[in-house]
């Protein structure tokens, strides 16, 4: 999951304008039921993709996530309405604020998660170059979206 977020952070970063008719106006102010910070929520989600401890958010490790507990159809793809919940769930963020990190996520902004927008992220997120989304990507990237109100790609 954190290499999917990553991934999307990038994409969503370096602006590309993938406008394809779908408009989504989802708050991008983070608030939370429990209180919590942008930076606790971050940690309790690089917790949850970055499963082996290598330091390296892997895309089987994002799909797994996603796959286990955000997929609720077992469709193979997951809907803006189970992310909203299940992010929602998980980590507290409000559903209007779960829904603007969707459409981030949304690589391709066909309004679902699939494996095509965690090599996508991945690929935006790795900002070294080596192939790999480390840890710190991870955070950079989530950190951005959390605190500056990154506009989506398909705005």
């Amino acid at each position: 999951m954190i290499a999917f977020l990553v991934l999307i952070g990038i994409v969503a970063v370096y602006g590309q304008d993938l406008t394809d008719g779908h408009h989504h106006h989802h708050s991008c102010i983070h608030n939370n039921q429990q209180q919590l910070k942008a930076t606790q929520v971050i940690t309790s989600v690089i917790a949850d993709m970055e499963k082996d401890g290598d330091g390296i958010v892997e895309q089987t490790e994002v799909k797994t996530e996603f796959l286990t507990k955000y997929d609720k159809d077992m469709s193979g793809d997951v809907s803006e309405d189970e992310f909203v919940k299940q992010w929602h769930q998980r980590y507290h963020d409000e559903h209007d604020f779960a829904g603007y990190l969707f459409h981030h996520f949304d690589a391709n902004d066909d309004l679902k998660l699939t494996d095509s927008d965690v090599v996508a992220l991945e690929k935006g997120l790795d900002t070294d170059g080596d192939g790999r989304v480390s840890v710190a990507e991870f955070q950079t990237y989530l950190t951005n979206l959390y605190t500056n109100c990154v506009p989506s790609h398909g705005n």
